[in-house]
């Protein structure tokens, strides 16, 4: 009888343990999906924010304001889409690379380019774009 308790207790444990690792896959692949980029940190260089509202145009290379940044794009999530043609404004936010590569993300109404590829963004999304852009759109 007492064998077979431990035996009950130790297929719980598996079984609970099979149930957490799935939930853990299950969430990383649901989170990653519609993700636009994934920037590393220590790999940008420095970021040119361009703001056409105010024809702006800032160079962060502070660490601590890229980190913010990057940390920002990061979370953007988008659907593939087509360029929607009746955009107001259009902001540039250029992110470039120790490599010498840069990535383009070019902000027009509820959409946004991501090296020559367009996403639709929803309205949070779009806020956290534009809240980048309204932060750096002044000249210190």
């Amino acid at each position: 009888m007492r064998k077979n308790k431990k035996k009950s207790n130790l297929w719980k444990i598996i079984l609970i343990l099979f149930f957490v690792i799935l939930l853990f896959v299950g969430t990383s692949i649901i989170s990653s999906r519609n993700k636009l980029v994934d920037i590393e940190v220590k790999d940008v260089d420095y970021i040119e924010i361009i703001a056409n509202k105010s024809q702006v145009m800032q160079t962060i290379k502070n660490n601590k304001e890229i980190k913010e940044i990057v940390y920002s794009l990061n979370k953007l999530r988008g659907k593939k889409s087509n360029r929607d043609t009746s955009a107001d404004t259009i902001n540039y936010i250029n992110v470039y690379f120790n490599s010498g590569k840069k990535i383009e993300f070019v902000k027009s109404g509820q959409v946004i380019r991501v090296d020559n590829k367009w996403y639709a963004l929803n309205r949070r999304n779009s806020k956290l774009i534009e809240k980048i852009i309204n932060k750096y759109q002044t000249i210190d």
